[in-house]
């Protein structure tokens, strides 16, 4: 299917290069091509011709998730996507109603949200996403491309282009652009490139977990129904957490999470008794009725880290930074891709504004998109200095009595679901209306006899499996 015809502005760029072929470099790519003439992906590695892992996206064999948000901005980009990937074997359905969220002592109500998650493999969606913006003659993706360098004028205050080589070697080349856009990871050189050229590095927050990820592809032994989605999460003295979501072709992926040292074990048997000492059975019961495809992947997370690029003082015209470059969550809560999109569709608003401090204009619409999700992910974790800020601490005991509520309220299980999906901000719980629904619920449920304590209510203390030292404390 083409795409809509360029709408671009006067003295808008005519070519832009975006550094990184993965989801953020290809929805920024997606989202630009309406206001320029052309725009030119570069990645590292040999494109897979089919859906497959690849090396430069080292975490794509893990759990993935993509959110509603995510998955109507994709929607809108390339009409038909969820219907084309249902039809090659995705799953969709309302996370109310399909997934069993174990975030407290107890799982999360059911509830119809009106909400729909598409639940897809990594590999598949990357595939979808490439295959389809290829379709744009403006767009060109350029596979085994190293970029060695920023190009800049004269006067290093603006980015002219990139200088490439081959990945094997080669001559490096210019690759000249008016914008150029980095969404080339967690790894990303641009600051290293812009101090080189007296530019100061952006400030960091940088929030340190050490999370170690087990995952393996599986199967249903019998033709039983299953939930499209269990989590688990963490608990105080609980610091292991696993997730299971439905993929394309009847197959799920499972991904078991240790923190602070603790590697779940790959091996099948092991990794179904490390799946018994998470902090709810849930997770365990429904492995208990698979199988395991494959050998098993690892994969470790060291840190969350937030550049805040929206606070230098002096960056170069021609230039943006969005995706992992720009902010890198804990995979554990699937919001990466969502994210990516939200900042692609940013993105393309600000240049569809114009020119003028693109930058600057980028990057604080892209601080105010990873606010809830950074949010999400780092409640509670120490940062450098070791401490928790007191306004998180507060806001973590309010959501752990809120999640407890939840447990047992519809309403409060389908608003924070949608949070969760990034419609809306996390103060949306915090409303007045809703601390007193919790405040009501919580009452009600402590003096039901048979109820279980719904708040301080004491996490189980399994034993781990063999030689897995756990390390206790407050874990989120």
């Amino acid at each position: 299917m083409a795409m809509a015809a360029s709408t671009t502005r006067a003295g808008a760029p005519r070519h832009v290069v975006v550094v990184g072929g993965s989801i953020a470099g290809l929805l920024a790519a997606r989202a630009l091509v309406d206001h320029v003439d052309r725009v030119t992906v570069l990645d590292r590695d040999d494109l897979p011709r089919e859906p497959a892992a690849r090396g430069g996206v080292p975490q794509g064999r893990h759990a993935h998730g993509l959110l509603d948000r995510g998955r109507d901005l994709l929607e809108g980009w390339f009409p038909g996507l969820t219907d084309d990937l249902v039809a090659q074997g995705a799953r969709l359905g309302d996370p109310g109603e399909r997934g069993v969220w174990c975030l407290r002592p107890e799982p999360l109500a059911p509830v119809s949200t009106g909400l729909q998650m598409l639940l897809v493999s990594r590999p598949l969606l990357e595939w979808y996403v490439r295959l389809r913006l290829l379709q744009d003659g403006r767009v060109e993706i350029r596979e085994n491309s190293s970029v060695l360098d920023l190009a800049f004028s004269q006067d290093e205050a603006r980015v002219v282009g990139v200088i490439v080589a081959d990945r094997d070697g080669g001559v490096p080349t210019l690759v000249p652009a008016q914008l150029v856009v980095d969404a080339s990871g967690r790894n990303s050189r641009t600051t290293e490139w812009l101090e080189r050229r007296g530019y100061f590095a952006p400030p960091e927050d940088v929030r340190r977990v050490d999370k170690r990820y087990a995952t393996h592809r599986v199967r249903p032994i019998a033709e039983e129904a299953a939930p499209l989605a269990v989590a688990v999460a963490a608990r105080p003295g609980v610091p292991r957490s696993g997730i299971l979501l439905a993929q394309e072709d009847g197959r799920y992926v499972v991904s078991l999470v240790g923190r602070g040292g603790v590697q779940p074990p790959v091996a099948w048997p092991e990794f179904v008794a490390f799946a018994r000492t998470l902090a709810h059975p849930a997770l365990a019961d429904v492995l208990s009725g698979m199988q395991a495809l494959d050998a098993g992947a690892t994969y470790r997370f060291p840190a969350n880290r937030r550049r805040r690029w929206e606070r230098v003082a002096r960056f170069p015209d021609g230039l943006v930074v969005t995706g992992d470059a720009f902010c890198v969550f804990d995979p554990v809560h699937g919001q990466g891709m969502t994210v990516a999109s939200i900042e692609a569709e940013a993105l393309g608003r600000c240049l569809g504004e114009g020119s003028d401090r693109l930058a600057e204009r980028f990057h604080r619409a892209a601080a105010a998109a990873v606010d809830t999700p950074w949010t999400i992910a780092v409640g509670g974790t120490p940062d450098e200095r070791g401490g928790v800020p007191f306004p998180e601490r507060a806001v973590g005991a309010y959501l752990d009595r809120y999640l407890s509520a939840a447990s047992a309220d519809p309403d409060l299980a389908a608003a924070f679901l949608r949070v969760s999906h990034l419609h809306g901000s996390p103060r949306e719980l915090l409303a007045p209306r809703r601390a007193l629904r919790v405040a009501a619920v919580l009452a009600r449920e402590a003096l039901r006899p048979s109820a279980r304590p719904l708040r301080g209510a004491t996490a189980p203390q399994p034993t781990a499996p063999p030689g897995a030292a756990v390390p206790m404390g407050e874990i989120r």
